[in-house]
């Protein structure tokens, strides 16, 4: 069995946080052989450091930043996780996610992943919403649950996807100088450059491939189509505690969910993510809503300051 080492990284927004850590650690309770490690980029939310130290007893391991760096801190949480993981297979994660699939999921991906190494560049993990499935044509493979994506980048700039050891090897380190979050001079933006070059100079062929059950949705508290964004010193959008527990989503049986689905393409989000307590943030034709808050756009309202 390959060793997987999944990293999740948080800053101020433990709600979201602890529904991905609680989520992962029940979805692949058959999966033993993976290791966690958790870095907090020096939140001040109440209750962070309290969650901290109960991973931390639970033998997970933890990595506290003492000061915030708005524009790098996310570069080094994945850089330190890469640094500090042993798995054949490593997976970052952003923290805003909950995983929505119960079974031999973890499995399944990494057989795929060892059975076709050389053309893998990543493996999706999030539901993607309906109108982007339906853009793009995949791939058959010879698994009926994973397809390749010629149409996206072979690998995900910012995590939340599977990487074998070669892939993040070959992307390490992500670039630690930004001048900010997101935009063209984000570490995003940089990776998927420096990531393009290396395969042109090799002549590689490696896809993104997207999962027909996909096991993992991102969170959204913001019934305007987002989720609550740390920049800076500020929260945007809605942010509240999960109403299930750690839950934000019903969590399904993986080995059912193709029964009585025929589809070309993947399960969306809208398929998938079942909110417990709260109405999914969709439009009038059940399209999934996509809106996140422009800091530079937006009223007073629309945040909170972290202080």
């Amino acid at each position: 069995m390959s060793k997987v080492t999944f990293g999740i990284v948080n800053c101020n927004r433990l709600h979201y946080f602890k529904s991905c850590v609680e989520s992962l650690l029940y979805c692949t309770e058959d999966y033993p052989d993976k290791e966690i490690i958790l870095v907090d980029n020096a939140s001040i939310e109440k209750g962070t450091g309290r969650y901290l130290l109960e991973k931390e007893k639970q033998g997970i391991k933890v990595i506290r930043r003492e000061e915030r760096d708005p524009h790098n801190e996310f570069a080094k949480a994945l850089n330190t996780i890469v640094e500090e993981s042993s798995g054949d297979y490593v997976c970052p994660l952003q923290g805003d996610m909950q995983f929505i699939m119960r079974g031999d999921w973890l499995q399944d991906y990494v057989t795929f992943y060892d059975q076709n190494i050389d053309k893998v560049g990543c493996i999706l993990l999030d539901a993607q919403r309906r109108v982007r499935n339906r853009k793009d044509q995949y791939i058959k493979t010879t698994s009926d649950n994973f397809l390749l994506n010629p149409h996206r980048n072979p690998i995900s700039g910012a995590a939340d996807c599977i990487y074998s050891r070669n892939i993040i090897d070959m992307m390490y380190p992500w670039r630690e100088e930004n001048e900010d979050h997101e935009g063209t001079k984000d570490s995003e933006t940089a990776m998927l450059v420096k990531v393009s070059n290396i395969i042109k100079d090799k002549n590689l062929e490696l896809f993104c491939v997207q999962p027909m059950k996909p096991v993992s949705a991102a969170i959204f508290t913001d019934k305007r189509g987002t989720n609550a964004r740390i920049r800076g010193n500020r929260r945007y959008g809605d942010y509240w505690p999960p109403k299930g527990d750690f839950k934000y989503y019903h969590i399904l049986d993986y080995n059912k969910m193709f029964e009585k689905y025929d589809s070309p393409w993947p399960m969306s989000i809208e398929m998938l993510a079942t909110p417990i307590g709260f109405d999914a943030p969709v439009d009038h034709n059940f399209n999934w809503l996509k809106n996140p808050i422009d800091p530079n756009n937006c009223s007073e309202d629309d945040y909170v300051e972290l202080v």
